[in-house]
């Protein structure tokens, strides 16, 4: 049958040869130890090394000729020889094997000849066969320090009391001679210290380390994570406030707020098209004839300026004229024209007339007409025609700039850049002011055109309006308009507003004592927690109670509380481990961002708190003591 033949190494453990026996495809193991393999001369390692091999089911033979290593494996029943050519077998004392007498030398490890007696100082066994009690306590504290060289934390006791008893008894079967000399346990045991120096340093160092990395899991090292779900609620606002432009009449507390005044200007001009036309060309001249009909003596004044209409179309009076008539009838026939005086009804009636020099209204050809006695047209009780042709009326017409022209460049330059003027007030005002978006207006001052109105229009150039531009805003501060919702929302002690949607004013009207406006906005309510409030009310408590703290909490839809062992049953009281999670969502399982609306003075209170001297909780312990 094929063996496995595994070397063992000088740094080798017991563990790991114990993994080599597992690992092994044999039935039959062949250990064969290094010189000096401290790791067989120990009763535990031994009895490991038989029940690796009992529980694998695979043969265990050691090929050493060490007199302790032999006396070991006799106590186990572990087969035994000198070389992997001959047969093993299980000694029957711890001296040596079948064919080794009791007073033959072995080889040890560190390759001197030792006699049986040296054999079994080495492994802790007393010379003298006796079985007195003594011997069994310098036994027991032999196998004992074999332990601990190997890095052994607990042997079962009835074990080594066995094994130390198989020893004892194998050491009567020997016959030694009683006369040997004894060394008592302290020696033996400072002899195996001395022997030993790098295993006794390396476990000293090993026992620290664990108390060490104990201290560390089970006092620094323990943290937890708490998750707190939270659901909030929504609630709408809408409520009439007021304003004013003293700030020593504003009172936030009853809805009514300061507003604050941000303007800018800047000069703006702009290019606009003229519309207007003119005809300055030369207007036409001539006379009218101008009658009055006299019923009795008296006159009638014709100012210059008198405006006479003849086809429609207007000629203005040069001069003064004046007709009159004394009531004569004689003298009526001597007028212009040498009418008889009309007689109706027995009433002398007279008809004078008057040459009146006119101009035309307008320039214009048009206005040149020929002489007819067709055309008569009566102002007031004065009749007048054309005896003689209109001349000299010439065209020539320019484009001039009209009102309109100028009222439509004004709204154009009214309107511009005023987005980008409304961001430069905002700016200017900071995320602490609540925009009032309908107050913003821009006005023109210092309106000039260039032509003015009714001038010329010179061809291929446009005429220019220049204004100075006024861009003027209204806002109050957003923070005591948010204190105002809080207070006005009317919430629980322990509820608090986690967000809110950007408040506005709505019909933003200017009345005679002031401005008066409506307050509207939407917001989420939800539980009053924080990071440190949370971590302040479960500190110290087990993960249960800190469970229950939280879920009956308003609000609290979920915690989960994460350990960074699963040793850790206990929240810690370091608030430094505790790491706090809110997720925080609205009715429709939305994130929420916690803006924190009227918790800022609470905040600080818990700050301050946490914070307090250490010299006033010092004050505070006499107190306390003496009450």
């Amino acid at each position: 049958m094929n063996k496995d033949v595994i070397y063992l190494e000088p740094e080798d453990d017991i563990t790991d040869i114990i993994s080599k026996i597992e690992k092994s495809k044999e039935k039959i193991v062949a250990l064969v130890p290094p010189k000096k393999a401290g790791v067989l001369r120990s009763v535990v390692n031994m009895k490991l090394i038989q029940k690796a091999g009992a529980s694998s089911k695979k043969a265990i033979v050691l090929i050493t000729t060490d007199a302790s290593i032999i006396k070991l494996a006799a106590a186990n029943k572990l087969p035994v020889t000198g070389d992997l050519k001959t047969a093993p077998v299980i000694p029957r004392d711890s001296g040596a094997s079948e064919t080794t007498s009791k007073e033959e030398l072995v080889e040890v490890s560190d390759g001197t000849v030792e006699t049986e007696e040296d054999v079994e100082e080495l492994t802790g066994q007393d010379s003298n066969s006796g079985d007195s009690e003594d011997n069994k306590s310098n036994n027991t504290d032999s196998a004992k320090d074999t332990v601990a060289d190997d890095g052994q934390d607990s042997i079962d006791s009835d074990e080594q009391g066995a094994d130390e008893k198989s020893e004892t008894q194998s050491s009567k079967s020997k016959g030694k001679d009683s006369k040997a000399p004894s060394r008592n346990g302290k020696n033996r045991f400072l002899v195996w210290l001395a022997e030993h120096k790098v295993v006794t340093i390396t476990s000293g160092i090993g026992i620290v380390l664990f108390v060490l990395i104990l201290v560390w899991a089970l006092v620094i090292a323990p943290s937890v994570t708490v998750t707190v779900g939270i659901r909030t609620a929504s609630n709408n606002f809408s409520e009439a406030i007021s304003f004013t432009t003293a700030l020593t009449e504003e009172d936030a507390t009853t809805g009514k707020f300061y507003l604050e005044e941000k303007k800018i200007s800047a000069t703006e001009e702009v290019k606009f098209e003229a519309t207007g036309k003119k005809n300055i060309g030369k207007k036409a001249t001539g006379s009218l004839v101008a009658q009055v009909y006299f019923s009795a003596k008296g006159s009638y004044s014709i100012n210059a300026g008198t405006e006479f209409t003849i086809n429609d179309l207007v000629y203005l009076a040069d001069e003064d004229s004046v007709l009159s008539w004394n009531g004569n009838q004689a003298s009526c026939e001597n007028n212009d024209r040498q009418d008889d005086p009309i007689i109706r009804d027995g009433v002398v009636s007279c008809l004078k007339s008057v040459r009146v020099k006119v101009t035309a209204a307008e320039p214009g050809e048009r206005y040149n007409i020929a002489k007819s006695s067709a055309g008569w047209h009566t102002v007031a009780s004065v009749a007048v025609y054309s005896d003689d042709a209109m001349t000299g009326g010439t065209d020539e017409e320019i484009t001039i700039v009209l009102q309109s022209d100028i009222d439509q460049a004004q709204s154009k330059l009214n309107g511009a850049n005023l987005e980008e003027n409304k961001e430069k007030l905002i700016a200017q005002l900071g995320n602490d002011k609540l925009i009032i978006e309908s107050s913003l207006k821009q006005e023109l001052i210092n309106v000039e055109s260039t032509p003015k109105v009714g001038e010329e229009v010179k061809p291929d150039v446009k005429p220019t309006l220049k204004a100075t531009t006024v861009t003027s805003i209204f806002a109050i501060d957003k923070t005591k308009v948010k204190e105002f919702i809080a207070e006005k929302a009317n919430l629980r002690n322990d509820q608090e507003i986690y967000e809110m949607k950007d408040p506005f004013i709505e019909s933003f009207i200017k009345t005679d004592t002031g401005y008066t406006g409506k307050l509207k906005t939407s917001y989420l309510t939800g539980p009053m927690l924080n990071n440190t409030s949370v971590v302040n009310l479960i500190k110290g408590h087990g993960l249960g109670d800190a469970q229950h703290l939280l879920k009956d909490i308003d609000g609290v839809t979920e915690v989960r509380i994460n350990t960074s062992f699963p040793w850790v049953t206990t929240i810690p009281d370091d608030s430094n481990r505790i790491s706090v999670d809110l997720e925080i969502k609205d009715q429709n399982g939305n994130k929420v961002e916690h803006q924190g609306i009227n918790r800022t003075q609470r905040d600080a209170e818990e700050e301050s708190q946490e914070e307090a001297p250490a010299e006033k909780q010092e004050e505070e312990k006499p107190e306390e003591a003496s009450n």
